[in-house]
């Protein structure tokens, strides 16, 4: 099984060096100002729209100073000899089979400059629960804290809600131009932001009826309000479910996923006129 730990980079942004033909002037604080004087950077700064780029090259070569290698599949993967880690932004996710090694890396990271804070173990990372069975092994991604925002933005927290089993009716979801109005008090486009974070990380069951949903974000009308509450009761009854990984089924070929695609888009292929997008 598998150990990890979390990571976090102190004041990210101030890590990388300002690029040798860039010329930025900042003015002096107070208290240390002096007349006709500005000061010119040598490293990035919080604002700067080079910041979380020239911070990111930055990472990736401290990453191969210690020996982790940027995936070509993914970059924001990099994989060691012992080790392999998840960069987000200034989030860092690092796995080993001996949390020695972990350490090592997070002391060899520290040797080559980055301030990285060392924490706990995964059990959260960018909104998603990671909960591990310690009898089988097998690791169950949630994120509840996501749909209960979600059930309260779309004013379902009342207990009398009734649950749905399924997150879409089944019927072709059209666009309804002469339909009756949204009359919701929600923010329709922020909670389809909402169900797409949460479809595309730990609750692939709901993807279709969600890119449904979203792709009438600027004109909704009552018929997607109702579809969109469907999806939130459909929550409600299975909020503490997610994806479940099991690494002890990895083969040597890796991670065998097996994907079933629906090719009339479940019924919707024709159904439309072809000129609406």
């Amino acid at each position: 099984n598998l150990k990890s730990k979390q990571g976090d980079v102190t004041a990210a942004f101030l890590h990388a060096d300002v690029e040798e033909n860039e010329n930025i002037y900042v003015h002096m604080p107070r208290g240390f100002s002096k007349p006709g004087k500005v000061l010119k950077l040598k490293k990035t700064l919080y604002g700067l729209r080079q910041s979380p780029r020239a911070f990111w090259k930055y990472m990736v070569k401290k990453m191969a100073d210690v020996g982790m290698k940027q995936s070509n599949l993914d970059p924001c993967l990099f994989v060691g000899e012992k080790v392999i880690c998840i960069c987000y932004v200034d989030d860092l996710l690092f796995w080993a089979r001996d949390e020695s090694d972990i350490s090592k890396v997070a002391i060899q990271l520290r040797d080559v400059g980055v301030d990285l804070e060392q924490e706990d173990d995964a059990a959260g990372f960018l909104g998603v629960d990671m909960v591990r069975d310690p009898k089988t092994g097998l690791i169950e991604m949630k994120q509840t804290g996501l749909i209960k925002r979600i059930i309260d933005a779309l004013g379902l927290d009342d207990g009398s809600v009734a649950r749905k089993l399924t997150p879409s009716s089944g019927d072709p979801l059209i666009r309804d131009e002469d339909g009756d109005p949204f009359e919701g008090d929600f923010n329709y486009a922020s909670v389809v932001g909402m169900l797409l974070y949460l479809s595309g990380h730990t609750r692939p069951d709901i993807t279709y009826a969600v890119n449904c949903c979203a792709r009438y974000m600027f004109n909704p009308k009552k018929r997607h309000e109702i579809a969109i509450k469907r999806i939130g009761r459909y929550l409600k009854g299975t909020a503490n479910r997610g994806l479940i990984i099991n690494p002890n089924k990895l083969t040597e070929e890796g991670l065998k996923i097996d994907c079933y695609p629906d090719a009339d888009f479940a019924g919707l292929y024709g159904y439309e006129n072809p000129s609406d997008p």
